[in-house]
């Protein structure tokens, strides 16, 4: 199996340097310019599409959500990336099935364009969980519209399972069944954090997003298991620590 680490293209260049301890980067490209350290060592990478935060929101926007994909295209074929992890979108009002399926849509015929590479779609949660992204709906969280969505885009499937805990934590489900059923949809690949969740399914928290594995209410024994088993890559989108992350690398390889 392995385990991989998320960074930036913007983060400093040491924390590329001293990646040895992990077997594969995912880079977001903030921008192009920015890409250069890393095509200047030889690792392997995966390309994180840059999402909301940056405008990515095809059903809102498709334009520049066009305009996201091809910069991550561009970094993928930079740095012989094969995978490309890709959102689906927010919006500020809470969706309707309609309009929940006109997103499915949107998601679908911009990862139907991608060039280059295997696009995997990741699975979101139905509201904002924490301050940072307050008072937004995502799209595409559960079973069913995951699964139209890869049947219609022929996509791959990137599980995250700091998302899915949100998710099952707000609809009031059962995390590992809530996991299994969307292990169903064979996942090629994984994000993994931790994350503390919200006392109630409404509340938002400014703390507790993407922290280590070591840290919060998600399940580590369980997960660690279901990667194992899956024997897919592994990305870490914990905090930019180094020690913390060899770590935790030790940990799930072990």
């Amino acid at each position: 199996m392995q385990v991989g680490i998320k960074l930036w293209s913007t983060n400093s260049v040491k924390y590329v340097n001293d990646s040895d301890f992990a077997d594969f980067i995912e880079v977001l490209p903030v921008n192009a310019i920015s890409l250069g350290k890393f095509a200047k060592r030889k690792n392997n990478y995966t390309i994180h599409v840059p999402h909301e935060l940056f405008g990515f929101n095809p059903i809102l926007n498709m334009k520049k959500s066009q305009k996201l994909l091809q910069r991550a295209l561009s970094a993928a074929k930079k740095l012989k990336a094969e995978l490309l992890i890709m959102h689906t979108g927010r919006v500020k009002e809470e969706p309707n099935e309609e309009f929940i399926r006109e997103s499915i849509k949107a998601a679908a015929k911009i990862a139907k364009t991608a060039s280059y590479g295997r696009i995997l779609i990741e699975n979101s949660y139905p509201k904002s969980a924490f301050n940072i992204d307050k008072g937004n709906y995502y799209l595409c969280y559960d079973y069913e519209h995951i699964k139209e969505l890869l049947e219609m885009s022929r996509a791959g499937f990137c599980l995250d399972f700091e998302h899915a805990a949100i998710a099952a934590h707000q609809l009031g489900l059962d995390y590992k069944r809530f996991v299994a059923e969307l292990m169903k949809l064979k996942p090629e690949y994984f994000h993994f954090s931790g994350t503390r969740l919200p006392k109630l399914p409404s509340s938002t928290s400014s703390e507790g997003h993407h922290t280590s594995i070591f840290e919060g209410d998600v399940d580590l024994d369980f997960v660690k298991e279901t990667v194992k088993k899956a024997n897919k890559p592994v990305c870490l989108e914990t905090p930019v620590d180094i020690g913390q992350r060899k770590r935790e690398v030790e940990f799930l390889k072990a």
